[in-house]
C-alpha cells in the first residue's frame, strides 16, 4: 500500500513539473496532449549487414514539446548499439 501511494505522490509530483516547464516554454497543449503523443513513440532494433541498430519512430504532435521543455534531447533517429 505505501509503495502505491508513493508511486502516485511521484506521478503528481513529475506531471506538476512537465506542467510547470511547458507553461515557461509558452507551449498551449496539455499534458494529456503530450503524454498521448509520447506513448506513440517506439523503438525497433535493426540488424544490417551484421551490424545492430536501434530506430526510433518520429515524433508526432507535440511530443518535442516535452523534451523542449525539459531541456534534454530526444533520442537519436538511429543508433548503433553493441
Amino acid at each position: 500500500m505505501k509503495g502505491h501511494i508513493m508511486i502516485c505522490f511521484l506521478a503528481l509530483v513529475m506531471e506538476t513539473a512537465l506542467c510547470r516547464k511547458l507553461k515557461e516554454i509558452g507551449s498551449t497543449f496539455s499534458y494529456a496532449e503530450i503524454l498521448e503523443d509520447l506513448k506513440e513513440i517506439r523503438a525497433v532494433e535493426l540488424t544490417v549487414e551484421g551490424k545492430r541498430f536501434l530506430a526510433r519512430t518520429e515524433m508526432m504532435g507535440n511530443a518535442y514539446d516535452a523534451f523542449k521543455a525539459l531541456k534534454i534531447r530526444p533520442p537519436d533517429l538511429l543508433k548503433e548499439i553493441a
